[in-house]
């Protein structure tokens, strides 16, 4: 039987097609360039954050975050264009890439880095170049500063490592300069079935999520998992003694922005999905996911963050 697609908004997906074959997919700089077009243009069509990519020889590389429209909507159109472009170019005919691309749902808080500067290594590991900002048609350079003209999303990914883009800039080329010698990762691409990369909570999560549960088995996920988003909300006014139409608000004061947080990370954590939260706190379900981000980096600093999410979670537990 065939397996549920693991596809829904918000989730974070490394993305691998390869040449039929193994056969070259690139034959000039033209071709890289025209990838790198049609790239931007379906961004622009079917909007997605895109957070990394490297164009090898015979394969590519690309980490995507989902918007409204589904990955293989995007694949399809990308591939498809491009493909018609390269065989007319070469006059070929038949099936340029192999097979169905490859598509892995990866847990964005634990991997987003990791992942970034794997991909961006790709050249090095390939003994293509020396250094990863030596290779033209990879994000690298843009998250150094030295490609503007990039269309990658580098601000999630910078904003770990620094207050400033300078500063950020700095850290990240040491972090990947850092993980020159660790060679191939296979974990990155076995997974879970080859599917799902993240820890076995998270694996539970997204398997219970689309429905995918093993006859006889219940998921491991935390107490909640069942509760809707709008327990969640309950809960939140409650412990803050605040009404929803205080926090729900455009206002970015640090109380407001604090409660949106705690709201967007313990919906999460219970399975509410990112529409059903954007819905609720009136914001547009690709900022909920940068808000999760924002809000699992501030519970790591902030003691008040952290305090706050986990009285929340005592009253959903409370609750059931």
């Amino acid at each position: 039987m065939r397996k549920p697609r693991l596809e829904f908004e918000g989730g974070l997906y490394h993305l691998i097609t390869r040449g039929n074959n193994r056969q070259p997919i690139f034959g000039s700089d033209d071709d890289y360039r025209k990838f790198l077009l049609q790239l931007a243009h379906q961004r622009v069509r079917l909007p997605f954050y895109l957070y990394a990519y490297c164009l090898m020889p015979n394969h590519v590389h690309l980490l995507v975050e989902r918007q409204k429209d589904s990955i293989s909507r995007v694949m399809q159109r990308l591939l498809t264009a491009y493909s018609q472009y390269h065989n007319r170019k070469y006059r070929k005919s038949g099936h340029l890439l192999q097979g169905r691309y490859k598509a892995i749902l990866c847990q964005s808080d634990q991997y987003l880095a990791e992942l970034v500067r794997y991909i961006h290594l790709n050249p090095v590991r390939a003994k293509m170049v020396r250094s990863p900002r030596e290779f033209r048609y990879s994000s690298h350079r843009a998250y150094l500063g030295l490609d503007e003209t990039s269309l990658v999303d580098d601000e999630p990914v910078l904003r770990h490592f620094g207050a400033t883009k300078k500063l950020a800039r700095e850290r990240f080329r040491l972090f990947v300069r850092a993980g020159m010698k660790q060679g191939h990762q296979e974990a990155f691409y076995r997974a879970e079935g080859g599917r799902i990369l993240g820890s076995e909570e998270f694996v539970a999560k997204t398997k219970h999520r689309i429905g995918e549960i093993p006859r006889g088995a219940r998921p491991e996920v935390k107490a909640g998992s069942r509760l809707d988003a709008e327990a969640v909300m309950r809960a939140v006014e409650k412990v803050t003694g605040l009404k929803r139409r205080e926090f729900c608000t455009a206002r970015k004061t640090g109380e407001v922005v604090l409660v949106k947080e705690a709201v967007i990370v313990v919906g999460r954590e219970h399975g509410a999905s990112n529409a059903d939260l954007a819905r609720l706190l009136g914001l547009d379900a690709s900022v909920v996911s940068r808000r999760y981000e924002s809000g699992k980096e501030k519970m790591r600093e902030s003691q008040e963050a952290r305090r706050l999410v986990k009285r929340v979670r005592d009253e959903l537990e409370g609750k059931k």
